[in-house]
C-alpha cells in the first residue's frame, strides 16, 4: 500500500513537472504578450487533460474519493497564466471528474470545483500582491485543502479520518507544488536572462535607445504593416557637438547624449520609436500622425532642446541645439528612401544656420523650414 502510495507520488510529480514545463514553452518569449484564442484554447485542454491523467495516478480512499495534483495543475494555471484560461480549464475539470463514477464524492468535488473556479480568482489576486510566488502558491493549496476536508467530512461524517486525510492531502500536495514552482521559477529566471540579452542586443549602450540594427527591423515591421499609412523620419544631430567634446571631454560628451536622449520621449513618442544612428545623431520614427502631427512633434523636440539647460560633471550648465530633418509620405512606405530625404533635410537645416527643422516629402514635392 505504502509503495502504491508512493509511485502515485512521483508519478503526479513527473506529469506536473512536464505539463509545466509546456505550460512555459507556450508562453511567448516577450516581456509583455497577451496569448491567443487558440493558445488560450490549447491551454485550457491541456490542463483539463493533465487533471484527469493525474487522476489515473491519485490515492484511491474509501467511497470513491481521489487524492492527487490535479488542483495543482490549476493553482500553476491561475498563477502564471491567468484566470482567462484557470476557471474555463476549472469548470472542464470538474465536469472530468464526474466521468469517473457518479457517487456523492464525485458531486460534492465536482460543486466545489465550480466554487473554487471563482472564489480562488480573488484570493490569487490578493495574496499575490503581497507574497511572492512559493508563499502564494502555498496559501492557494491551503485554501483549496481545506474546501476538500469541507467535502470529505460531508462524507465520511468523521472528523477523525477527514483531518488524517486532509493532513496527508496537504503534504503530498505542497511538497509536489513547491516542487514544480521551483521548477517553473527557475525556468522562468532563464527566459528573463534570455529577454535581458536580447534587449542589450537591440539598446545603444550609452543611451539606452534602440540602435541601428533594431532601427533597420522595425522599418521593415512599418513597410509590411498594412494599417501604417502616414510615415515620418525625423533625423537629430546636435550642433557642433564636436566642440562640446573638445572644450568639455568626452566624458561630459557623453553625459550631454544621454540627457538629450531623454528628452526625446516627448508625448505621443514610444520608446520603440527612438534610436541612436550615430555619435551624436539620433533618428525618430512616426507612424500614422497627420502632417500637423509629425510638425509639431519635431518643434517641439528642437525647442525642448534649446531651452533645456545641460549639467555636466562639474554641475556647470550649457545650452545647446540641435538642427532637425524630417522626411515625411503618405501611403508610400519605401523606408529607405525615406531616409535618405531625412537626411537630406537634416544636411540643409545645417546648411542654413542650424537650430531649426527642414521637412522634405517623399517626392520632393514640398519643402518647409521653420525658424
Amino acid at each position: 500500500m505504502l509503495l502504491n502510495v508512493l509511485l502515485n507520488v512521483v508519478a503526479n510529480i513527473a506529469i506536473l513537472t512536464l505539463v509545466s514545463y509546456i505550460y512555459i514553452k507556450m508562453i511567448p518569449k516577450k516581456k509583455s504578450y497577451s496569448l491567443t484564442r487558440r493558445q488560450k484554447i490549447a491551454l485550457i485542454f491541456l490542463a483539463s487533460m493533465t487533471s484527469f491523467i493525474l487522476m489515473s495516478f491519485s490515492v484511491d480512499l474509501p467511497q470513491q474519493v481521489k487524492i492527487d495534483m490535479r488542483y495543482n495543475a490549476m493553482i500553476l494555471l491561475l498563477y502564471y497564466i491567468g484566470p482567462d484560461v484557470f476557471v474555463p480549464a476549472s469548470i472542464l475539470t470538474a465536469v472530468l471528474r464526474l466521468t469517473w463514477g457518479i457517487s456523492d464524492a464525485s458531486v460534492y468535488t465536482f460543486l466545489f470545483y465550480l466554487v473554487l473556479s471563482v472564489t480562488m480568482l480573488v484570493l490569487n489576486k490578493k495574496a499575490s500582491e503581497r507574497f511572492n510566488s512559493y508563499t502564494t502558491g502555498l496559501i492557494l493549496n491551503t485554501y483549496y485543502v481545506i474546501g476538500h476536508a469541507i467535502v470529505l467530512y460531508f462524507i465520511y461524517y468523521d472528523w477523525k479520518q477527514t483531518i488524517a486525510v486532509s493532513v496527508f492531502n496537504f503534504i503530498f500536495t505542497s511538497i509536489c507544488l513547491m516542487v514544480n514552482m521551483m521548477f517553473i521559477e527557475d525556468m522562468r529566471a532563464d527566459v528573463q536572462r534570455y529577454l535581458d540579452e536580447i534587449e542589450r542586443a537591440k539598446s545603444d549602450y550609452l543611451t539606452g535607445l534602440y540602435n541601428k540594427r533594431e532601427f533597420s527591423y522595425y522599418w521593415t515591421e512599418i513597410e509590411n504593416d498594412s494599417t501604417i499609412t502616414h510615415t515620418a523620419l525625423l533625423m537629430l544631430d546636435i550642433d557642433h557637438f564636436k566642440c562640446i567634446n573638445d572644450q568639455y571631454g568626452h566624458l561630459n560628451g557623453d553625459i550631454i547624449l544621454r540627457q538629450v536622449a531623454s528628452l526625446l520621449h516627448v508625448e505621443d513618442i514610444e520608446h520603440e520609436q527612438i534610436y541612436r544612428v550615430g555619435g551624436e545623431e539620433f533618428c525618430i520614427v512616426l507612424k500614422n500622425k497627420s502632417f500637423s502631427q509629425q510638425m509639431a512633434i519635431a518643434e517641439k523636440i528642437r525647442q525642448t532642446v534649446e531651452n533645456n539647460p545641460f549639467k555636466l560633471e562639474n554641475h556647470q550648465t550649457i545650452h545647446l541645439t540641435v538642427s532637425v530633418g524630417m522626411a515625411t509620405s503618405y501611403k508610400v512606405k519605401d523606408m529607405k528612401n525615406l531616409y535618405r530625404l531625412a537626411d537630406r533635410a537634416l544636411y540643409q537645416a545645417k546648411e542654413r544656420g542650424r537650430n531649426q527643422l527642414v521637412v522634405l516629402d517623399l517626392a520632393e514635392r514640398e519643402l518647409k523650414r521653420i525658424l
